[in-house]
């Protein structure tokens, strides 16, 4: 059966090549942070001082956010595999789980952060928060979702079920 040629599908290029990219750039930045709280996170006696009952309530504080970090950058690594499966078949559902995804992302991000400044207000000591996530989620949530939303090109390329 013949497609009309308005329908068929159309080649990944131009902007949706480059927001592509942003989000491929985006994944690698977060597999290369996460080494460093994995290394932490996979150490027994590191892991052991953290959980004393004698210890100081910001290691619990620290260990708590870094497995947030964790957490959260093992689901968007997960999910990147995820949507590069969707974007490989060229599927309709790439556009609903990408901006979902971004979505995803950005509530894990604002809710690492606003539960780690809550803990060190609630522990009285003041213990630097990275914002380079949060605000990474952010501008890929602001500029990704709307994109994915509205593009012509991004309803042209991901056409099949």
């Amino acid at each position: 059966m013949d497609i009309p040629a308005e329908h068929e599908p159309h080649g990944i290029g131009g902007w949706l090549l480059l927001a592509l990219l942003g989000l491929a750039a985006m994944v690698t930045a977060t597999v290369i942070e996460m080494r460093d709280p994995l290394k932490m996170m996979l150490e027994p006696e590191l892991l052991a001082v953290f959980v004393r009952p004698e210890t100081h309530g910001w290691y619990r504080v620290v260990i708590l956010l870094v497995g947030m970090d964790v957490l959260t950058g093992t689901f968007i690594v997960a999910g990147a595999g995820w949507l590069l499966m969707l974007m490989w078949r060229r599927s309709a559902r790439f556009v609903g789980h990408v901006q979902a995804w971004l979505l995803a992302t950005l509530v894990m991000r604002t809710f690492a952060y606003l539960l780690g400044d809550f803990m060190t207000h609630a522990i009285a000591i003041e213990i630097g928060l990275p914002l380079d996530g949060f605000v990474w989620a952010v501008v890929a949530a602001v500029f990704g979702v709307p994109y994915f939303r509205w593009s012509r090109r991004v309803r042209h390329t991901f056409v099949r079920a």
